[in-house]
């Protein structure tokens, strides 16, 4: 999936769409009520649900990002059309990243919007708003926090590095699975409940390595791109190869570690 990078043209037409995406993330994320928990949707797998206040964000972005440009379509997970994913150019939204966290007052979630165009991330906006730290990226344009420019971590050996992992529900029940092997091969595993803050992290050196294997369209579209503009390499745990926008196994690391990541885990472990 190498490419070339941007025209100056399309360079400052995407970090004016990271803006849009910036401007929208922040309001809304600004403008969820802490209070408003009650479930109004529940998904398959182990607690999986929408609250109202969701649906409420969802709405308002969804406005938002219509008011910009009509023309656009939103996929957005409390209302996806999965057909959206081959659109041209879409925005790709997460309402609220990381709502157990939310639900049970905890402070990592965050609001989440991608633009893609041509089958790639261009534009991405990441808001926590009880962290108080927002993410930006526009594709050949480098990625921010809070307005400071941010870069991955240099740590290279995986016995070096503080990792964050979710993996499959009873993975650590097979000594062999994925989960057991980073596990013993790492510094430190955590798990923070928000894959979008936990993309974020590595991309501003927080954390050194992300590993994913279940991960949505909404989840990986926008952070992904931030890291990937941190310096970030973003590896599909399917192929070894660069991912997807929407890939839904990935490694994330910087390009040394994200190989040796990459070559641990490159077998699934049944």
């Amino acid at each position: 999936m190498s490419e070339t990078g941007p025209s100056a043209r399309d360079r400052g037409r995407f970090t004016t769409l990271a803006r849009v995406a910036t401007e929208t993330a922040v309001a809304v994320g600004e403008a969820i009520v802490v209070e408003d928990t009650a479930i109004v949707t529940r998904k398959r797998g182990r607690a999986n649900f929408a609250t109202a206040a969701d649906h409420a964000a969802e709405k308002a972005v969804i406005e938002r990002l219509h008011a910009h440009d009509p023309e656009i379509p939103v996929l957005s997970e409390e209302s996806a059309r999965k057909e959206l994913a081959k659109a041209e150019r879409l925005w790709v939204v997460d309402p609220i990243d990381g709502t157990l966290n939310f639900s049970r007052g905890l402070p990592f979630y965050c609001v989440v919007i991608a633009y893609v165009e041509d089958g790639r991330s261009r534009a991405a906006a990441v808001h926590a708003p009880r962290t108080r730290e927002t993410f930006s990226a526009a594709h050949g344009a480098g990625a921010t926090r809070n307005g400071v420019p941010i870069h991955v971590s240099t740590v290279a050996r995986l016995a070096e590095a503080f990792a964050v992992a979710s993996l499959r529900f009873g993975a650590t029940k097979k000594k062999d699975d994925r989960f057991v092997v980073l596990n013993s091969t790492c510094a430190r595993l955590r798990v923070f409940g928000s894959a979008g803050l936990e993309m974020c992290y590595v991309a501003m050196g927080r954390l050194d390595l992300f590993v994913h294997e279940a991960l949505s369209p909404w989840d990986v579209a926008a952070p992904a791109l931030v890291a990937r503009e941190a310096g970030a390499a973003v590896v599909s745990l399917a192929t070894g190869r660069d991912a997807a926008w929407n890939e839904r196994q990935v490694v994330i690391a910087n390009p040394a570690l994200a190989r040796a990541a990459s070559a641990l885990l490159a077998k699934p472990r049944m």
